[in-house]
């Protein structure tokens, strides 16, 4: 299976290169990685990162989205971004990053393994350490049929599908759009899947409130 990381990446530019070096280093490097930046600084950063590492690229986007006449948002940046990426990507199965996440090393093997192993399965997460507003750890432990208001969209990995994430600003904040596109996936390709818990992790920085839906 061909995987696709979509990195979304926001501020937090001191993040950005360890997170990068990470991703390169890991046990199964995706075969595309689509870093989608808010801004010129953002995308800067990004390139440069990739310079230190060596993994000089063209894959570094710049995507304006659109501003109200108040100067706010007129639909959901990241949604935005990542459903340019779903248009365009040839991967059969896709995972998500920004620089607020780590992925550990055998994140992106174990869980294509398992979807490659149980062609059943439509999409896996794992286990999740938060920090910010929403501290907790959340186990890889169970089968989810509802993952709504549940899973954070950095601990899944899906098959491709025609489904697209809700770029409507009304379900920005507090941040429910990857919520609502894992009940879109649950209608196409049903359960969630854990993987291997102690192995598999994924740590995630939520700031406050304010920061997501961005």
């Amino acid at each position: 299976m061909k995987l696709a990381a979509i990195a979304t990446m926001y501020g937090r530019h001191d993040k950005t290169l360890p997170l990068l070096e990470q991703i390169f280093e890991s046990s199964r490097v995706p075969d595309e990685l689509w870093i989608m930046c808010e801004g010129i600084d953002d995308a800067d950063v990004a390139i440069n990162s990739l310079k230190i590492l060596g993994k000089e690229s063209n894959g570094v986007v710049v995507l304006p989205t659109d501003l109200t006449a108040l100067g706010q948002y007129a639909i959901i940046p990241y949604s935005h971004k990542i459903n340019w990426v779903l248009n365009r990507t040839g991967a059969d199965a896709i995972v998500y990053v920004d620089n607020g996440s780590m992925p550990s090393r055998e994140k992106y093997q174990v869980m294509i393994e398992a979807l490659e192993n149980n062609p059943s399965w439509g999409a896996v997460y794992c286990s999740q350490t938060r920090s910010g507003i929403d501290s907790r750890t959340e186990w890889a432990d169970r089968v989810v049929d509802n993952a709504y208001a549940v899973l954070n969209y950095t601990q899944v990995m899906h098959r491709k599908t025609d489904d697209r994430w809700t770029t409507n600003m009304a379900h920005a904040n507090p941040d429910v759009a990857d919520a609502m596109f894992w009940q879109s996936l649950h209608k196409s390709i049903g359960k969630f899947y854990p993987v291997d818990g102690e192995r598999v992790h994924d740590w995630h920085h939520i700031p406050s409130h304010a920061a997501q839906g961005i």
